[in-house]
């Protein structure tokens, strides 16, 4: 009978405490922070224009419902704020005339998405938070119609889809809450959950912290941001309940949060490589997460330092460069590279063998066919790149080497949901705080070995062996971003060395055939994607780039990125007498930086370097930064991009050293193939 009893109590939703006290489920303590959350979006004049202008079917008239998207459901969310939070419109009669005529038509018409993303997620998501926001307001919704509406919200949960399951799980956990189902709150809080795990090469966080979504796909600030938002507000919502994120997986989203996705914001603007797809919306690069931010300061009250920065940097109270701590990291698993400094952000993005392309999809980024074969992303404000896409010309994308193309038709991506990558020698070495990254290009008819060298100041970029066989001219892009200000050439010599635009200042060490160009650019955002407005859009474009002719065969480039130059003056005076290009050819690439004592190098295949009084011999292809080049106690950082070895063996001769020096460098094994090995070097030991 007692075990009876306790099943009863259960689908009660009444759990029993060790002493054997009823505890009653928090229902109403989560559906009360789900309602002052959603309270901080109100807006009583956008309220007052929706009601206004409601047809008397409790139709919109300038609304499309045989394919509805956001709309009509966010504009009712936002009479229902209205009418239900502290505001002039609390208890308003229209306002809740309104809510109730726009609902009973929607479930008349019961409209579908040719996307399922609507009818899976949003639709079913919007739903609950109307329902919640109405459980506040002076008068309840008739008890008929919130029935019907619950039962519409009624989905198969999918799982094991990232950020997606996590998006479905957030409106079964309003479910819950409207229906005081405990199972519905148990499945609930376990597949809010269940993304917040390390998931080596499926959906989800990556042991290198990066995040993938649609198969091995780089999606940072795409679906990384949504499994971001849904999991804090998760956390937040069954924070101090039994429910409650364990430990464990809060720790893993803070990680995430703190070591990944926060830096990729740059003041209050994404860089441009970690937003997928997403990059041809409106508005797309803009990073606004304050709410969130003061949600997770109680979730994770330890860092609130950091916190409060990211905070300030967003909302423009201090400078993109408030708060900002150096640091170099290469995401051997996405293909990603991020270096910060408080002055600039320069990340790089690529794709390989391994991973998948910048995908299109639901025709959405039909131009972005090349932005995972190198695409240099460099903020100094953040607002660099934002809203240019619709006007960029995509056969150009900042830090590409590609063909020159007379229309859109070569920078099409041609299938959708992903395209892998072609070449397994991606990625890079890094100690934390400087690095480098490499990518061996073999796509679209173009072969070029191609690598970025991070330091303090300067970001050196090299390009060996570009190969073409098409009859298109084949160029490097340094840059393709809004003319601000004015475009200043070095006119000190017959070919000028240096460029410089907007605070960022680009040094061509060997001149070259390069072009530069402020010119009037046109397009609008539905040649990127078909959801978007056909309005044209134009504005001045800064460009820059470098020719290699048409059908290359041997082609190269060498130009170091300085950001940060408040002005041109700053060129004119530029020491660049500490960087040394000592290599750059397609089997190897060598860089030093003689101020910080650093030499970098890349291997396309086993070989030896002499630089003087210095050599390195490595007999497989890798990427090597050594610290302390001069010193007796050098560390050598070795990693292998193609993450196809479990050992390099290396012979060095060092200034600092009094003998060659052979070592086996033992590689990371595992779901760590292709991180950084460290190894000192001792005096006398071998």
């Amino acid at each position: 009978m007692k075990g009876y009893q306790l099943v009863v109590l259960l689908l009660l939703g009444i759990n029993l405490a060790a002493n054997g006290q009823e505890v009653p489920v928090p229902y109403r303590t989560i559906m009360g922070r789900i309602n002052a959350d959603l309270q901080s979006g109100s807006s009583d004049t956008k309220a007052l224009s929706a009601i206004a202008a409601l047809k008397e079917d409790g139709s919109w008239p300038d609304l499309n419902y045989a394919n509805p998207d956001y709309d009509p459901l966010q504009r009712i969310k936002g009479i229902a704020i209205a009418y239900s939070g502290a505001n002039q419109l609390y208890g308003d009669t229209n306002a809740y005339n309104a809510v109730v005529k726009s609902l009973q038509h929607w479930l008349k018409l019961n409209p579908k998405n040719k996307n399922w993303w609507y009818n899976d997620i949003f639709y079913p998501k919007m739903i609950g938070e109307i329902l919640i926001l109405m459980r506040y307001g002076k008068i309840p919704l008739p008890a008929g119609m919130e029935q019907s509406l619950i039962a519409r919200m009624i989905r198969k949960l999918k799982t094991g889809d990232g950020a997606n399951t996590s998006d479905e799980a957030l409106h079964y956990l309003y479910r819950a809450c409207l229906t005081e189902r405990k199972s519905t709150l148990d499945s609930a809080s376990t597949y809010l959950f269940e993304p917040v795990s390390i998931t080596d090469g499926k959906e989800g966080v990556q042991v290198d912290n990066s995040y993938f979504q649609h198969g091995k796909q780089q999606a940072i600030g795409s679906y990384g941001a949504v499994f971001a938002s849904n999991s804090v507000n998760a956390a937040f919502y069954l924070r101090g309940t039994a429910y409650a994120m364990p430990a464990g997986q809060l720790n893993i989203l803070m990680t995430y949060l703190k070591g990944t996705f926060f830096k990729t914001i740059r003041g209050s603007f994404f860089d441009l490589n970690v937003r997928g797809r997403g990059i041809s919306r409106r508005d797309s690069l803009k990073g606004a997460f304050g709410g969130l931010i003061t949600k997770i300061k109680i979730l994770n009250p330890e860092n609130t330092a950091y916190w409060d920065a990211a905070a300030k940097r967003m909302a423009l109270k201090e400078p993109a460069s408030y708060g900002i701590t150096p640091g170099n990291r290469v995401y051997w698993k996405s293909g990603y590279t991020l270096h910060i400094r408080p002055a600039y952000t320069f990340s790089v993005q690529t794709a390989s063998s391994r991973t998948l392309r910048t995908e299109r999809g639901n025709n959405e980024n039909i131009l972005g066919k090349f932005l995972a074969d190198g695409a240099t992303n460099i903020q100094v404000r953040g607002d660099e790149y934002a809203n240019v896409m619709p006007v960029w010309e995509w056969d150009k994308i900042p830090g590409t080497t590609s063909r020159d193309y007379s229309n859109d038709e070569g920078a099409t991506i041609k299938h959708d949901w992903g395209i892998p990558g072609t070449t397994a020698f991606v990625g890079g070495v890094s100690n934390g705080l400087y690095g480098l990254s490499v990518y061996a290009q073999d796509i679209d008819g173009v072969q070029a070995k191609k690598a970025w060298f991070f330091f303090d100041k300067e970001i050196v970029c090299l390009g060996a062996g570009i190969k073409a066989g098409a009859g298109e001219e084949v160029k490097t892009t340094l840059n393709q971003s809004w003319l601000k200000g004015e475009v200043v050439l070095d006119k000190a010599h017959a070919t000028p060395g240096w460029v410089w635009h907007d605070h960022i200042g680009y040094f061509l060490p060997e001149g070259g055939a390069f072009i530069v160009s402020n010119h009037l650019q046109k397009g609008n955002w539905y040649r990127i994607n078909q959801s978007q407005s056909k309005e044209e859009i134009s504005g001045k474009v800064f460009q820059l780039s470098l020719s290699h002719g048409v059908k290359p065969s041997d082609g190269h480039y060498e130009y170091i990125v300085v950001p940060g130059l408040k002005d041109a003056k700053m060129m004119r005076n530029y020491n660049l007498s500490m960087l040394r290009i000592l290599s750059n050819t397609a089997d190897l690439q060598v860089v030093e930086h003689k101020g910080l004592d650093l030499l970098q190098l890349v291997f396309y295949k086993g070989g030896v370097f002499l630089g003087g009084d210095f050599s390195v011999k490595a007999d497989k292809a890798c990427t090597i930064l050594i610290e302390g080049l001069h010193t007796e106690n050098p560390i050598i950082n070795v990693a292998d991009p193609a993450q196809e070895n479990t050992a390099i063996q290396l012979e060095v001769k060092l200034p600092g050293l009094k003998e060659v020096k052979k070592l086996n460098c033992v590689l990371p094994a595992g779901a760590q193939k292709g991180a950084t090995a460290s190894c000192r070097l001792n005096p006398g030991h071998n």
